[in-house]
């Protein structure tokens, strides 16, 4: 997987932007900030030979970015969308919620109504507040949890 410096480097290529720029550090998610979280992802994705399909969504769980590679699978972009929205709305990464809705603190919760209970989302967080959450699918479970754990720490390295 590539360090965050190189991520750095590709995501300034696609943005058509300094390096520099992007070390500034920011004090929210907007779309700027959602467009390199995808960027960052691809980029991570493309190391991996994935065509992932990847969603941002805001603290009010509601959709700032889909990003959908070429040819990725057309079931991902629902599939993205929802692991965002569960991601920021239960303020855990979807693995951690499927663990938890077998028996812990989530005992009988389900898939269905923007709830996906699959590896692949996480939140956006940092200086100890949720911004956001982050959804991607396309890989396998494993997968998609690098991809969007990548996009999480990356967020968290742009903010002051």
């Amino acid at each position: 997987m590539k360090t965050i410096d190189e991520l750095l480097s590709e995501v300034a290529k696609k943005l058509n932007v300094t390096q520099e720029s992007l070390k500034e550090r920011v004090d929210t998610l907007t779309l700027s900030v959602a467009k390199e979280i995808a960027y960052a992802i691809e980029a991570g994705a493309e190391g991996l030979g994935l065509n992932v399909v990847i969603s941002v969504y805001n603290d009010g769980a509601n959709p700032i970015l889909l990003h959908a590679m070429d040819n990725s699978y057309i079931a991902s972009t629902r599939i993205a969308q929802d692991k965002a929205y569960t991601a920021v709305s239960l303020k855990m990464p979807t693995h951690i919620a499927l663990r938890e809705s077998r028996g812990g603190s989530l005992d009988g919760l389900t898939n269905g109504n923007g709830i996906m209970l699959l590896g692949g989302g996480y939140p956006l967080e940092a200086k100890g507040r949720i911004f956001g959450g982050v959804g991607v699918s396309g890989g396998t479970k494993e997968q998609d949890m690098l991809l969007a754990k990548l996009g999480a720490d990356y967020f968290k390295t742009r903010m002051k």
